[in-house]
Formats: structure tokens, C-alpha cells, sequence
């Protein structure tokens, strides 16, 4: 029997997963038994006829009543509000090494960890052969180093949260994309007054995103091109070069950015977050200084994070300069006006 109207799981049905703009975050994988998350896509096991819909609730590519912005003192505009915004790297040379660029998230985690500020980590493994990304509760340093690194692909980790949450585990960091960061706050604002399941959740580290790629087209395009041994780091150099670099164990390979556009997840073009505006603290790239983040920190739990791996010899910082600012206010106006676009004309 199907449900005559489009509600709940119905509605993600229809207008995400069956329209193709599922983003694969993981939110409703695991919240709800009748979703799962295989090899890069969520797939529907069962129908499901439940009130509240949930599912629908925390989806980032349903329309929902629009978040209430965190109150900081600093309004960002382009960039969602802010405490301070600075330029970051580990201090450790080896976490730099086999990290992306400053390797700030991978420091903040084990920081995290040593500190006991978190029992465990999600993260986004590599995959395995042919199998996509996909999330891990990382414990331990080793494991955090063993996500380092880029995907450039949706993974479904908060599939591995839900998991985390359902089995009881407390004090849980969260690093993830604008998407995921959306449906984290949403889960937190649709729970009744003093219980939510993200209460485990003290940790909300976002990554800066412009847009994701479909893991199993991007590994089909690789092996395409040749490049079938496991992949050690994705990069995207800054403009002018529009390319996309991959370095595996056969050596590193260029490709056109324009070979690489039509892999990018259909659900991306209607997000309009590129700085994870819902996390603690939000890191990426920065451009012209190699093996240096961009580091915007949200919140007093982020700010003490930050303050506390500095104290402690963890993490380096510096005054981010005025040019790198105003460059990233500039790309994450132009995503949120693009973003808007999309969904108008889907309207």
C-alpha cells in the first residue's frame, strides 16, 4: 500500500532520493530502520508509515522552517557568525605530512581525544577498493590518521553517529560537511526540550565545501583513466589552474576540472552553506599558503578547543589576512546566491 499523500518517508522518497538529489549525508540512515547507506548511496529497505516524520524533519534537501543562527557577538554575513577566524596549522610535522593541507581537523580530534574532550571521533574512512567512503568512529590517534585526507566525495558518517548515539556511546565529535552539519542542527532543534539523542554530540567540527562528487562515478571515472590503485590524496589547486590532482601509488595524476564537474552530486547545487555555518569550529583550505587552514571558530566550545591545543603546543596560529577574508566571503556569497537560484528554479 502506498501512502496517498507525500509526507514523511514518502516525501524524502520522492522529492530527494528518487528525484537524485539525495547528498548522502547518513542523517536518516540509522535514525530510521528502513534506510541504510550502501557503497556511497542511501537505499530504501521498507516503507515506513511513522509520525513524526523525522526523516523528513532533518533532511538538508527538504525545505524546512530555516535554522536559528547561533548568537555570536560577530555577525559574518556570507560566512554565518563567528568568534574569531584565524589561520591554523598542527604543530606536528608528521600530522601535517599525511594530513590535508595544515592538518587542523586530524590535531583538534586527537587533542579532542587526549583531553578526553571526546570518547571517539566520526570521521570518513578511504573505502576500500571499490567501495566508497564511508563513516568510522575513529578512538584512538591511529585512527584519526587513518581518515586523514580529503574524499571530495559524500561518505553517509553520520550514519556511524546515529550508530555511535543508538549504542549508548557519550561525548561524541562530529567532522563533517555543510550538509551534514545542517542535519546535525536540525536533529538537535526538532527534539523535545532537554532530550535529544545529539546531546551525545559535543564536538562539531564542518569542513568547507563547495560541492561533493558521486563516489562510484568518481571511482568509474578513475579507473577510466587508468588510476585503479588506492588513491593517498585528492586536491584541488587554487584558481588559476582549475584541476583536479590524485595521488595514488602509481604516482599522481591531473586532471581538467571540467572532466570532473558533471561527477558532482545532482543534490549540491541547491546548498547554500559553504563555511558549515551550524559547526563548533570550521576549517579549509587556504589558498597561496601551503600546508595552512582557514580556521573559523563558532562557538565558546570551539574557542576552548582552539585555546587549549595552542596552550599546549598542538596547533599554531596566526591573523588571517584581510585579503584571504574578504576571497572567502566572496565564494561563499557566490555559493549562496547560486544555491538560491537552484531552488527557485526547482520551485
Amino acid at each position: 500500500m502506498e501512502l496517498q499523500h507525500r509526507e514523511g518517508q514518502a516525501k524524502v522518497i520522492a522529492d530527494v532520493i528518487d528525484a537524485g538529489v539525495c547528498v548522502g549525508c547518513g542523517a536518516c540512515v540509522g535514525l530510521c530502520p528502513y534506510f541504510d547507506y550502501f557503497n556511497g548511496k542511501v537505499v530504501v529497505m521498507d516503507r515506513c508509515y511513522a509520525e513524526p516524520s523525522r526523516c523528513a524533519q532533518l533532511c538538508p534537501r527538504i525545505a524546512y522552517e530555516p535554522m536559528s543562527p547561533i548568537k555570536n557577538p560577530h555577525n559574518g554575513g556570507e560566512i554565518g557568525e563567528y568568534l574569531k577566524v584565524v589561520m591554523a596549522r598542527s604543530s606536528n610535522d608528521g600530522i601535517r605530512n599525511t594530513s590535508q593541507y595544515g592538518g587542523v581537523v586530524s590535531a583538534l580530534c586527537v587533542y579532542a581525544l587526549e583531553k578526553g574532550i571526546i570518547e571517539s571521533a566520526i570521521l570518513t574512512d578511504r573505502g576500500e577498493g571499490s567501495r566508497a567512503p564511508g563513516g568510522y568512529a575513529a578512538t584512538n590517534p591511529a585512527e584519526v590518521f587513518s581518515c586523514a585526507g580529503s574524499r571530495y566525495a559524500a561518505s553517509g558518517s553520520l550514519s556511524e553517529m546515529n550508530r555511535a548515539i543508538r549504542n549508548g556511546q557519550k561525548n561524541i565529535g562530529v567532522v563533517g560537511l555543510p550538509c551534514q552539519m545542517e542535519a546535525l542542527a536540525r536533529m538537535e532543534r526538532m527534539a523535545p526540550e532537554g532530550h535529544s539523542a545529539t546531546d551525545s554530540v559535543v564536538l562539531k567540527i564542518g569542513l568547507f565545501c563547495t560541492w561533493a562528487l558521486d563516489a562510484l562515478q568518481l571511482t568509474a571515472f578513475l579507473k577510466g583513466k587508468g588510476v585503479a590503485g588506492p588513491v593517498r590524496k585528492f586536491d584541488i589547486p587554487p584558481p588559476p589552474a582549475e584541476e583536479f590532482s590524485v595521488e595514488s601509488g602509481e604516482g599522481r595524476a591531473i586532471f581538467p576540472l571540467s572532466e570532473i564537474r558533471p561527477l558532482i552530486q545532482k543534490g549540491c547545487a541547491f546548498c547554500q552553506d559553504m563555511t558549515a555555518e551550524p559547526a563548533d569550529i570550521a576549517v579549509g583550505t587556504m589558498e597561496g599558503r601551503e600546508n595552512w587552514n582557514t580556521v573559523l571558530i563558532r562557538t565558546n566550545a570551539g574557542l576552548g578547543l582552539v585555546e587549549g591545543a595552542v596552550a599546549d603546543g598542538k596547533l599554531e596560529i596566526n591573523e588571517l589576512p584581510a585579503d584571504h577574508l574578504d576571497h572567502l566571503k566572496m565564494a561563499a556569497k557566490g555559493k549562496r546566491q547560486r544555491g538560491k537560484q537552484a531552488i527557485a528554479a526547482r520551485s
